[in-house]
Order: structure tokens, then sequence, then C-alpha cells
């Protein structure tokens, strides 16, 4: 594998959000409608102020992102722990911390199965922010 590095985002921008959606609903190699279309059901794009198409372009940038991290490798780990770190770190605010983890729980439900990738970035995510996913749950 090769050096970590992400396209640049301000930390906590929409693209920033977007590209931990994106590391999430990614994490089982495989893109649900029902993840696309609990985010809408959910009016993500509308709260964070972006479009399909910006979503595209963030998506888009972390998969050359993924191929780049894994230079030669013969596959591609979504769920590296590290590269979900790198993709974590863009999130700083504790109050987007907490809709984003409260957020994403809804959207591991959507498609009534939570992928054991989505488990592990779902709790390194908990674990890194400091979160509680009773509370979280709660919260709903």
């Amino acid at each position: 594998m090769t050096e970590l590095a992400l396209t640049p985002y301000a930390e906590n921008s929409p693209e920033a959000v977007l590209r931990v959606i994106t590391l999430f609903i990614l994490s089982d190699g495989e893109l649900a409608d029902a993840e696309m279309d609990m985010l809408d059901q959910l009016g993500v794009l509308e709260t964070l102020g972006v479009d399909r198409e910006r979503f595209a372009l963030v998506i888009d940038a972390y998969c050359d992102d993924l191929i780049a991290h894994a230079g030669s490798a013969r596959f591609v780990a979504l769920a590296d722990p590290d590269w979900v770190d790198a993709v974590l770190a863009g999130i700083t605010d504790p109050q987007r911390r907490r809709w984003l983890a409260a957020t994403l729980l809804l959207v591991a439900r959507s498609d009534g199965y939570f992928a054991d990738a989505e488990l592990g970035v779902y709790r390194r995510m908990l674990d890194r922010w400091g979160l509680d996913l009773d509370e979280l749950a709660r919260a709903e």
C-alpha cells in the first residue's frame, strides 16, 4: 500500500461529510439503492447544501483516492483501519459527528442488512469520535 493521501476538503465541510458517508456506504463493496433512497428521505444532501452531482464528484474522488492508496496491491481494503481513520479525521465538530453517526445508523438499517464491513467502520467511527450507540439510538 502507498502513503495515505486524500483529496483535500476543509474540516467539517459538506464534502468531508459526504466522504464519510461514501466510506460507509461503499465499505461493503456495494452502493445499495435503499441506502441512497434513505439519504434522499432524510434530506441529507439538502441539509448539507449540495446536490447529487456534487455527491457524485465526492464519490469519484474517494474512489480515485482509494485506488491510489492501494497502489499495486491486488485488492483494495475498503474498511482498512488506517484508511477509515484518515477519512474520519475530516470531521472534528462534535455536533456534526453526532448528526453523521445518527444518520449513518438509519442508512445502515435501510437495506435491512448491516454488513460486517459497515459494522466495522461504524464501530471504529463511534470509538474514534467517542460516541455511544445507545445514546444515538435513543436520539432517533
